[in-house]
């Protein structure tokens, strides 16, 4: 599994930076449309279908959403989209403790969440990249920050990890893992930061930025593991080897990088 994990990243890894540096912004924003519209054929299975027409409905519906959000503001679709994953977050937390879902045991509630989250990760991917200063350099960033995360909570996991962190939602997450990714992923910042020009005081601004970039990555990570529950549903996909299916790549990105923009706006990075 490790190798399968490693191989797939020394494949997709060049991929990606070569598509946020060199693809222009329309061949950009189509790309990352693709991607998302594989997570909602990806995302449907959780809500109750399994037939072929429904899950296409879906992905067109979502499809319908991408167009629709390039036709308006970005601001309202982030806040709605953070208000989603905070219910999220409470949901996590709430199935934890009393095994209750928090309302996402309702199949129409999965779908409509679905809807707005993959809505919300192509916006927010796509107005970091075209609509910010640097937009390049903050968008591999924020990248680098949630592999960070997922890295450092992977191996400190792996050789650290006693104490579970949710057990009910995902056994093999521990509390280990979860401060040995949010290491990492300060460390990464700390670092990254020295190269981007910004003033000192943004600098410290975007070591507490990356904290909460961490904590919506492994909340994002948690909440599908949650849906997949509610679902009945092992995996998402086998897109990536050894890391899932693309939902498994986006769960963690759909939550860190609305939350980045919404921050970047709001201390004008």
């Amino acid at each position: 599994m490790l190798i399968k994990r490693i191989l797939t990243a020394l494949v997709a890894l060049p991929v990606v930076l070569i598509s946020i540096i060199f693809l222009p912004p329309l061949y950009f924003a189509c790309v990352v449309a693709v991607l998302v519209l594989i997570g909602a054929w990806e995302w449907s299975q959780f809500i109750g279908v399994t037939r072929l027409s429904p899950r296409i409905f879906y992905v067109l519906f979502v499809a319908l959403g991408l167009f629709f959000s390039a036709l308006v503001q970005v601001v309202p679709i982030l806040l709605v989209a953070l208000l989603v994953w905070l219910w999220a977050f409470v949901a996590v937390v709430h199935y934890q403790r009393q095994g209750a879902g928090a309302g996402f045991q309702f199949a129409v509630v999965r779908s409509l969440v679905g809807w707005i989250v993959l809505i919300a990760a192509w916006v927010s991917i796509v107005t970091l990249r075209m609509q910010t200063q640097f937009g390049s350099a903050w968008l591999i960033l924020v990248l680098l920050l949630i592999w960070s995360a997922d890295v450092g909570g992977y191996f400190a996991g792996r050789f650290l990890g006693k104490k579970t962190l949710c057990s009910r939602v995902s056994p093999k997450k521990t509390w280990a893992g979860f401060f040995g990714g949010l290491i990492l992923t300060v460390v990464v910042a700390a670092i990254y930061g020295l190269f981007l020009p910004i003033s000192q005081e943004k600098y410290f601004v975007l070591l507490g930025l990356a904290v909460i970039v961490a904590l919506f990555s492994a909340g994002g990570d948690l909440f599908l593991s949650l849906l997949k529950r509610m679902a009945h549903v092992k995996d998402s996909g086998v897109f990536f080897p050894g890391h899932g299916g693309m939902l498994d790549r986006l769960d963690s990105v759909a939550a860190a990088t609305v939350v980045f923009v919404i921050c970047s706006y709001w201390m004008r990075f």
